[in-house]
């Protein structure tokens, strides 16, 4: 609905990417809830409030050096935001280099996140956002 959302979006995934998870979380509302793709073993299920968020990103940072979100495009969808990123992080105990291809699709109210879901397909996660017939 504006640039702002966008933008808003932009911010998060950047304070994401300092580690400044108390940043990212101010534009989180109190009822909050993301749903993972449940691509990432340990990782699944859905998290609620902004403590649901703090629990889901300390997980990727106690398993994952550093890890970070490169954004590929932040497409404006009425309310929401659809992201199409890369999640990239060194696994603490493999050493290895691991990536995910990642749709998000996030809902603003009033100026908040108000869900999250990931998807690991674009057309689904187009179709989500009403951004493709289904």
């Amino acid at each position: 609905m504006s640039p702002e959302n966008v933008e808003m979006t932009r911010r998060a995934y950047e304070a994401f990417n300092r580690g400044d998870l108390e940043s990212m979380l101010a534009d989180f509302a109190p009822d909050f809830e993301y749903a993972t793709t449940g691509m990432i073993p340990g990782a699944g299920g859905v998290y609620r409030g902004p403590e649901g968020w703090r629990d889901f990103t300390g997980w990727l940072r106690n398993e994952f050096e550093r890890p970070r979100v490169e954004i590929h495009d932040l497409i404006e969808a009425g309310d929401q935001v659809l992201a199409v990123v890369t999640l990239r992080g060194r696994g603490k105990q493999s050493g290895i280099e691991a990536s995910w291809d990642v749709w998000h699709l996030w809902t603003v109210r009033k100026g908040k996140f108000v869900h999250g879901r990931g998807f690991t397909g674009g057309e689904e996660a187009l179709e989500a956002a009403g951004l493709r017939d289904g």
